[in-house]
């Protein structure tokens, strides 16, 4: 062992305390990981059956990495354990593209989870994601030749990192990730999140970046008002982990902790690749901040004399006509049209006689103001004349 010299017993000092603070932080997030993020989600029933039709609520995953894309090492047995913890029926894999993620992604059934090979591609415009794919998509495109080439075999595409894309006006895009996490921890508040994570369980780090992006919700209603459905879906954006201290430790983000944070929901007959697709194409999905409370359940619907219409449809104005809305839980619930609230009440449920023409949609927050769920539209239109 070499004589320290020149300041070197100080830089020695500063390192150790800097691996103690390390090791104190990881110590801190495994304890508290046990008994939040961690634990098994609550039961539920899986398929869970949508009351008054034939479609059942399935809960995934929508942008998802692997050791095939450059920036991450998970595994697929990681991938499967946090399926198995948070209760997920299928999982979109986003890998940033190369011929081996496309060829070697995680495809078709798991155990319970159903998963869908894509990938994360970037543009002049910003970042899609498209699903499912069979081949590699050409790069150095613009966003609108993208997706046409994806549509071609049969892929939907969606706007990836919308609080950064110029793309919004793209031709073709099935929807839009309304919120992503990793947007989230990007535009958190620094000291809180250091103050979070030196001082509080993991929970109060991740309910930092469940976060909802005001100007992305304003262009995402801009989009509604002139195409509907523009389909929602949240972004998990999951690579395994982040650590916090870099080579030091502190390793936050697994793939248990995100999937138990934020899901994607799809109203669908089965799971299976076909139906799922179409599911989002037609617009019926919610997105939920799981940490918050398990959103499976939440449910959203025009009722009138022609029977029940959900999200992604379009229904014509009567005075029978009537807009409901369910959450699992007591909430803050929120029907707004066009982008703006036109009824709020705290409980679980609440019902909009005769609306106005429009686009609806709903916003759920906690009694204690966390955003929580996020449904996808249902346009009302007047009579025909």
């Amino acid at each position: 062992m070499g004589v320290v010299r020149h300041g070197g017993v100080a830089a020695a000092r500063r390192a150790s305390t800097a691996i103690g603070a390390a090791v104190v932080v990881a110590a801190l997030a495994a304890c508290s990981a046990v008994t939040t993020i961690f634990a098994d989600a609550a039961p539920r029933t899986a398929p869970y059956p949508v009351p008054g039709t034939d479609l059942f609520d399935w809960k995934g995953v929508v942008h998802c990495h692997s050791y095939l894309s450059h920036d991450c090492d998970g595994t697929v047995e990681e991938i499967l354990d946090a399926c198995r913890v948070a209760g997920i029926d299928f999982v979109v894999m986003t890998d940033h593209q190369t011929d081996a993620s496309v060829r070697d992604g995680l495809r078709g059934r798991r155990q319970r989870t159903l998963f869908v090979v894509g990938a994360e591609i970037r543009t002049p415009q910003g970042t899609i994601i498209a699903f499912p794919l069979r081949k590699p998509l050409r790069r150095w495109q613009s966003a609108g030749a993208l997706v046409a080439e994806a549509r071609r075999q049969g892929a939907i595409s969606f706007l990836c990192h919308a609080e950064r894309t110029k793309a919004w006006d793209t031709p073709g895009i099935a929807g839009v990730e309304i919120v992503n996490l990793h947007a989230g921890a990007v535009s958190a508040n620094r000291a809180g999140m250091l103050a979070a994570g030196l001082f509080l369980p993991l929970r109060a780090l991740f309910q930092q970046i469940c976060r909802r992006d005001d100007e992305v919700f304003h262009q995402w209603d801009a989009q509604l008002a002139q195409r509907h459905p523009m389909t929602p879906v949240g972004g998990n954006d999951a690579h395994a982990s982040v650590r916090i201290f870099g080579p030091l430790g502190g390793t936050i983000g697994n793939y248990r902790e995100v999937f138990l944070t934020l899901s994607t929901h799809v109203l669908a007959p089965s799971m299976d690749e076909e139906q799922l697709i179409a599911a989002f194409r037609a617009g019926r999905s919610y997105t939920s901040f799981d940490l918050f409370g398990d959103g499976t359940g939440f449910d959203f619907r025009a009722v009138d004399g022609n029977g029940v219409h959900l999200p992604g449809g379009t229904v014509t104005t009567a005075a029978e006509l009537e807009l409901r809305v369910g959450t699992p839980a007591v909430g803050v619930i929120r029907l707004l049209r066009d982008g703006e609230a036109v009824q709020e009440t705290t409980g679980k449920d609440l019902a909009h006689r005769a609306p106005a023409p429009g686009v609806y949609r709903v916003e759920v927050r906690t009694r204690g103001g966390a955003p929580w769920l996020f449904s996808s539209s249902i346009r009302v239109v007047a009579p025909a004349t």
